[in-house]
């Protein structure tokens, strides 16, 4: 089956007022000082405009991009004008579809009116706002750089999408209850419910070692938590259901709740393991295969694009902070083209690690049980073939019958006749999903145990139909 064409792309500016107690993204700190991110963004931008260039070209009759995303860092502190020159940079390159998602992450007291109109201007279609909590203690003691009073006149600017960590230090059922029951009055089409994961390189990493980090939420209030946001959340959908005013979130991803025509579309390209461009600083791309992660340290990064553009000298042409066309490498046209496409390859079959096979198709099992939609065997045929297809569906079936039936939903296809015999063969699974709350809950468990069971498939070539059996769970 030949490659999939990228639709999506993610752009990273890494650029923060300070660096939050739990975050090990790469970033760059510039202080809260207003403007202070200008200087070092055009700076930066410029080096995206080469990466861009320098980055493989867009085949004939390729369809364009349907999704760009910026995340960061918190990149509502690039100037609207270089973000502008960025959305054009890509129209240019890969070309962008008629209603194509563009989503720029924002922070609270990072932007006023007349600043998000600008960024609308600048072809922004979507806003994911980082709130974390409306709680002030909470906020200080993850090291966020707003307050609640800053987050809700953020809500109130723009009312379109928002994020929400839970398991913070300090928090329990009621505070997480209240951030929760804030973010569902404020309006928002989408909110993102994320367990804090406490990362070595991060400020909460180091307290964690040295024992100095305390009233983490233990696993079971954690647990709570999470069945909480699903019970209040999904309490707002039946609601609006019924005609009341309510929000209509519903659940289609682990920690990601919507309305219908508010999902992410481009967080939908990574759930289906579909294959993205990614650049900037610490962006891992996925072609043709093969994941390609960049440098997190700015000096490394930009050794990296001046690789990308080759001894040769090259040259597509690319936009300057204030939207001029600049020329910067060589002759350009087809020739520069290439010569970027073979750097490109080549710091791929240096850098990257290839997925293929069996490692492809677990990461693609991984990445559809994590959604509510869930896996559909039939799905992994075309893509890995129907002895894979087979084996992988088994193995659901497998880790189905061994963990808890609440945990599951599984469809069976409709029964087919059995030949001369007239007997009726056993019903197959067309789709295995996680239940929520509790499937989704205990997902890395539920999603482990279909690896294990594959292995042992895979081991023992039991990979055929014949070992399948029927499909026996309710939906």
């Amino acid at each position: 089956m030949p490659p999939a064409t990228p639709r999506a792309a993610y752009v990273h500016l890494p650029f923060c007022r300070r660096r939050c107690f739990y975050c090990d993204f790469p970033i760059s700190v510039v202080g809260s000082k207003p403007g202070a991110a200008d200087a070092a963004a055009e700076r930066y931008c410029a080096l995206l405009h080469r990466e861009i260039a320098a980055s493989p070209s867009r085949q004939p009759g390729a369809p364009p991009l349907a999704s760009l995303y910026f995340g960061g860092g918190t990149p509502s502190l690039t100037p609207p004008p270089l973000l502008a020159g960025l959305v054009d940079g890509l129209r240019d390159a890969y070309g962008l579809a008629d209603g194509c998602e563009v989503t720029l992450e924002m922070d609270p007291g990072t932007f006023d009116v007349a600043r998000l109109r600008a960024f609308l201007e600048a072809g922004v279609t979507r806003v994911s706002l980082g709130v974390q909590s409306f709680d002030d203690k909470l906020l200080t003691s993850a090291g966020r750089s707003h307050d609640a009073a800053e987050a809700r006149a953020a809500v109130e600017i723009l009312m379109q999408a928002q994020s929400s960590a839970g398991g913070l230090p300090g928090e329990d059922l009621a505070s997480w209850r209240r951030s929760l029951n804030a973010a569902a009055t404020t309006g928002a089409q989408h909110i993102s419910v994320y367990d804090l994961q406490v990362e070595p390189r991060t400020a909460y990493g180091r307290w964690a070692e040295a024992g100095t980090l305390k009233a983490l939420p233990d696993e079971a209030l954690a647990a709570e938590m999470y069945r909480e946001a699903s019970a209040v959340l999904r309490a707002r959908a039946a609601a609006a259901g019924r005609g009341q005013r309510a929000h209509g979130l519903q659940r289609y991803e682990v920690s990601s709740f919507g309305r219908e025509g508010h999902r992410s579309q481009h967080n939908s390209a990574y759930w289906r393991n579909e294959p993205f461009f990614a650049f900037g600083l610490g962006a891992t791309s996925h072609l043709d295969g093969v994941r390609l992660a960049r440098p997190r340290r700015m000096d490394a990064y930009e050794a990296f694009v001046r690789r990308l553009e080759g001894a040769e000298g090259a040259g597509r042409q690319h936009r300057a902070a204030g939207g001029q066309r600049l020329t910067t490498r060589g002759s350009g046209g087809a020739a520069a083209s290439a010569a970027g496409d073979r750097g490109f390859a080549a710091a791929q079959a240096e850098l990257g690690v290839r997925e293929e096979g069996v490692e492809a198709m677990t990461t693609l099992i991984m990445l559809q049980l994590r959604t509510t939609r869930g896996l559909l065997p039939a799905e992994l045929t075309p893509r890995f073939g129907e002895t894979l297809a087979a084996a992988a569906e088994g193995a659901c079936r497998d880790a189905a019958a061994e963990l808890p039936a609440e945990w599951w939903v599984m469809e069976a296809e409709e029964a087919s006749g059995g030949g001369d015999s007239g007997a009726e063969a056993a019903p197959r699974c067309r789709r295995f999903a996680l239940r929520d709350p509790e499937g989704l809950l205990f997902s890395n468990d539920a999603i482990s145990t279909v690896f294990a069971r594959l292995d042992e498939r895979l081991e023992r070539d039991d990979v055929g139909g014949g070992g399948l059996g029927g499909c026996e769970a309710g939906s």
